[in-house]
């Protein structure tokens, strides 16, 4: 049976990641891949160390002259955030519909082709980490165990700048805002609908957020702030971006409006997907805002102040590059998602 990564150079790399693309891996979800990989070493008779915090390494003895020769770590992550429908345009292997694409999935594929290069390959020791729970906040990497790694330099397999080495480091932080909200009975006679901006390219918050991509949190705040300031509405709830370093690709919103401003809203969200679609039109080809009805009436909305209180606190804080380098052109140091 033919494959897509069939022809692929080199085979082996690409042998491992296609197998990798249909084990399911979701962050803090790693169990399948943790298992694949205690069951790799073991076929090929590999030591193997673990921590608490499920952080796997694999060791492979030096060999082809490599013997004595200092022990290298080849480090990446074994989570990602979205599945892999794998296809080849121009040359290149791209997937359907995902954020961060291959992120760290290569990464993986490489070190288990070091692993079981043939026995006279020139090789320094090995120690493969494969670290867990990278994608909503370095989580394995923290917790990691210095136990379990006994080398002292380290190559890291996630990059995104073809044929370089960087030396240096990125950190990142999540902030956590909590905001009291009331709620009220909500009114029998207002109409339930959906405000929905779906649509965007999204993308990894510290890669591409000097590309000013539209951010569907932002967009759809601006909008529902736009809606409450000229007719009766009701915020039920809101919800959108559901990982910490992905640009948020679409928000939700439910609403009520009164029968009388049913019309006015359509044309209020009508106008501002006009504004939006001019403003980004050139990158977000794909922008959508819908206003759609919903069947189902919620019994509860939330209070006028908890409302703008909400609306006001997305709509404050900041989305994008903070500051770039003085000294690097281009270089982002600071940026907020």
């Amino acid at each position: 049976m033919s494959s897509i990564i069939d022809g692929l150079k080199p085979e082996i790399v690409w042998k491992h990641f296609e197998t990798l693309t249909k084990i399911p891996r979701p962050s803090k979800h790693e169990e399948k891949i943790l298992q694949y990989l205690r069951t790799f070493a073991e076929e090929r008779n590999l030591d193997m160390r673990e921590d608490s915090t499920g952080n796997i390494v694999i060791l492979r003895p030096g060999s082809g002259g490599g013997e004595n020769a200092p022990i290298v770590i080849i480090q990446s992550h074994v989570d990602m955030v979205d599945p892999l429908n794998l296809y080849i345009e121009d040359g290149w292997l791209r997937a359907r519909e995902t954020t961060l694409g291959a992120d760290n999935g290569i990464g993986v594929a490489a070190a288990m082709a070091l692993l079981e290069m043939p026995s006279d390959s020139q090789l320094p020791p090995l120690e493969c980490l494969f670290t867990v729970d990278e994608e909503t906040g370095l989580t394995g990497a923290f917790a990691l165990s210095g136990d379990i790694i006994k080398g002292r330099t380290m190559l890291n397999l996630d990059t995104e700048d073809w044929g370089e080495i960087c030396i240096g480091c990125a950190g990142g932080g999540d902030s956590s805002i909590n905001l009291p909200t009331e709620y009220i009975d909500a009114p029998t006679d207002f109409l339930s609908f959906q405000l929905s901006v779906e649509g965007l390219m999204g993308g990894h918050s510290g890669v591409d957020i000097h590309e000013e991509r539209g951010n569907a949190i932002v967009f759809l705040s601006s909008i529902m702030d736009a809606v409450q300031n000229q007719i009766d509405c009701r915020l039920v709830s809101i919800q959108g971006g559901d990982k910490h370093n992905a640009i948020p690709r679409e928000a939700f919103a439910t609403i009520l409006v009164s029968p009388e401003s049913a019309a006015d809203a359509q044309i209020i969200v009508s106008k501002r997907n006009d504004s939006l679609s001019k403003e980004f039109g050139s990158m977000e080809t794909n922008l959508q805002v819908n206003l759609s009805g919903l069947d189902d009436s919620p019994d509860k909305t939330l209070t006028k102040d908890s409302q703008t209180n909400i609306i006001s606190l997305l709509r404050t804080l900041p989305h994008g590059v903070l500051k770039y380098s003085h000294d690097v052109e281009g270089l982002v140091e600071t940026s907020n998602n």
